[in-house]
C-alpha cells in the first residue's frame, strides 16, 4: 500500500523531481519504503540509517562508503538540504548524484 502511495505521490510531483525519482531502482524504492517506518514519505535520521544499511548490503557504492565510516549523521546532514530533519527522495537522489559526480 505504501509503495503504491509513494508511486502516486511521485506521479504528482513536479517534472524535475518526477524524472529524478523514476531513476530509482526497485531495490532503492523497496529499501526506502521499508526504512520509512512511520510511513510519512520522508526518512528521519534513524530511518536514513536503516536505508543506508540496506543499500550498502545491496552493494550501492555511496551507501557502502557511509557505512564503512559510520558517517550516518554526517551524510544525513548533507542530504537534508532544507534542514527539516528529514530526507526526501529528491534530496537523497540529488546528494547521491552530487557525490558520484565529485
Amino acid at each position: 500500500m505504501l509503495k503504491t502511495t509513494l508511486v502516486t505521490l511521485i506521479c504528482l510531483a513536479p517534472a524535475t523531481s518526477y524524472a529524478q525519482v523514476f531513476s530509482a531502482t526497485d531495490q532503492e524504492i523497496d529499501a526506502y519504503v521499508i526504512a520509512d517506518r512511520n510511513q510519512d514519505g520522508y526518512l528521519s535520521l534513524t530511518e536514513f540509517r536503516t536505508f543506508v544499511q540496506a543499500m550498502a548490503k545491496a552493494g550501492q557504492p555511496t551507501a557502502k562508503t557511509i557505512r564503512t565510516f559510520g558517517a550516518y549523521r554526517f551524510a544525513f546532514g548533507i542530504v537534508d538540504v532544507n534542514k527539516d530533519n528529514r530526507a526526501s527522495p529528491d534530496e537523497l537522489r540529488a546528494a547521491d548524484d552530487d557525490y558520484r559526480a565529485n
